[in-house]
């Protein structure tokens, strides 16, 4: 992806550009037109307004520059060599869908506010910084770390919050907005759910989020699952007032986003399409054969550094994954990215821990666990499921199995989640117009959504074909 200036004649590329000479907010030279050529938006435009130019400006900031280093989908490359996108992309990508959202609320909403939509567009512009190297597999190994200690990980939307707030680059350009308007962006990305019309652009079933990844996703990975019409939803968008309650007794409406009846169809595959991807892509077994790999490579240095041993991992005691392990400190946190990790391999597969060594030459080879599907194998049968977990666990607890011979892996996808009218819930339904005029929550609307389960996965990953044989033994007479 290349940034360009007005002329399309000069990359944007450094701290020492020249773009920066225009991005001042606060007086002084006027904010110029930038673009940006992207794969799956075409052009995305910053224009020569303040705000546009200040969201120029914290593109261009450190914290949010280290979102190159970081791959949208972390592993998935192993399976889908084209997915090498990363969560820069990804991030200007939510910005422009936030901003076309924004766009359609400020001509159809009753009484437009334009401070709440910047707000939103901010957020969604920087919602992911907070993550960290391959993203959901790091957090997990933080977790399994956290276990019983006093400090506890945080999640990748705390991070997010802490680099917003906290004293860095990223945050003293928010903090040009104005007063409070930094504080403001942090607290809507914390929320998990809506509050008004414009925190359901950054997180609700139907976000700038979901709407830009699911169809960057499908484009650069070439899966065919995932596909719905995004103009055809955008174009039959309207907005409209739902009621509010609290415990049950409805207090009061608010605007919000609703479809209109031609889009039914087109909502029904933008839920099927998202529910897909997810077995298709995210949950690969593959990808998360990898992403276990490295959640244990991870737990397997901090154990290590607990017992004042991280020499066996390889790593130098000034190595930017092991400084962070000591401390977690945003400063440790933001010099992660996958590029660190990937590199930390090299020295890992040198190291005297066999762990270590083991997993490292793995994950750069591409030597894999291999899974076996024990949710397939007992499907409807959770009885049989719970007796498998219980044998696998004594297995382990009478050694059976080393260190790292086995990993587990559950996990599920709930296709469309179905809500009340309680403010936070009502804000994140998919509203859909009916022919009488009034409006359904889809999933109430439509036979197939309606008619969607929530599906899990349970694998077992196993070191090599011997381990493979002992846990299908376990699974006999179930």
């Amino acid at each position: 992806m290349l940034f360009v200036d007005e002329q399309g004649g000069h990359l944007l590329h450094s701290d020492s550009d020249s773009s920066h000479e225009t991005l001042s907010t606060s007086g002084g030279d006027v904010p110029k037109l930038q673009r940006i050529r992207d794969p799956l938006h075409d052009l995305i435009i910053f224009t020569e307004s303040d705000f546009d130019g200040l969201m120029w400006e914290a593109l261009n900031s450190r914290e949010f520059q280290r979102l190159r280093r970081i791959k949208q989908l972390g592993f998935s490359e192993l399976v889908y060599p084209g997915a090498t996108h990363t969560r820069l992309a990804h991030s200007a990508g939510v910005f422009h869908v936030a901003r076309q959202l924004a766009s359609l609320i400020a001509t159809r909403i009753g009484k437009n506010d334009p401070d709440r939509a910047n707000i939103a567009l901010a957020a969604a512009l920087v919602h992911d910084v907070g993550h960290g190297p391959f993203s959901h597999a790091f957090e997990d190994a933080m977790k399994q770390l956290g276990k019983g200690k006093e400090q506890k990980p945080k999640r990748h939307e705390l991070w997010t919050a802490d680099i917003v707030t906290g004293d860095t680059e990223l945050g003293a350009i928010l903090a040009k907005a104005g007063d409070g308007f930094r504080d403001n962006v942090a607290a809507l990305l914390k929320n998990e759910s809506p509050t008004d019309i414009y925190s359901a652009i950054v997180s609700s079933q139907f976000d700038a989020d979901r709407l830009d990844y699911v169809r960057r996703d499908r484009l650069m990975t070439g899966a065919q699952h995932g596909g719905f019409d995004y103009p055809w939803l955008l174009a039959n968008l309207e907005v409209d007032k739902i009621p509010l309650a609290i415990d049950g007794e409805h207090y009061a409406e608010a605007e919000t986003l609703i479809l209109g009846g031609k889009a039914f169809q087109a909502a029904e595959s933008y839920v099927l399409g998202l529910f897909h991807m997810y077995f298709a892509v995210y949950f690969h077994k593959a990808t998360r054969s990898a992403e276990k790999l490295l959640t244990a490579l991870v737990c397997r240095v901090g154990e290590l550094l607990d017992k004042g041993e991280v020499d066996k991992a390889g790593l130098p005691t000034n190595h930017p994954l092991v400084r962070f392990l000591q401390n977690q400190a945003l400063n440790e946190y933001l010099a992660l990215d996958d590029f660190v990790v990937w590199s930390s391999l090299h020295f890992m597969t040198e190291a005297t821990d066999e762990v270590c060594k083991d997993i490292s030459f793995r994950l750069l080879n591409r030597r894999l666990y291999k899974a076996i599907e024990i949710g397939d194998l007992f499907a409807g049968r959770d009885d049989a499921v719970a007796r498998f977990k219980m044998r696998l666990r004594d297995a382990k607890a009478n050694q059976v199995f080393k260190s790292n011979d086995v990993f587990e892996d559950q996990t599920n996808r709930t296709p469309y989640k179905l809500r009340g009218y309680d403010t936070s819930e009502a804000m994140a339904k998919i509203h859909i117009r009916k022919p009488d005029g009034n409006y359904e929550d889809l999933a109430r609307r439509s036979e197939v959504v309606k008619a969607l389960q929530s599906k899990s996965i349970y694998r077992v990953y196993v070191r090599d074909d011997a381990i493979g044989e002992k846990v299908r033994k376990l699974a006999e007479g179930l």
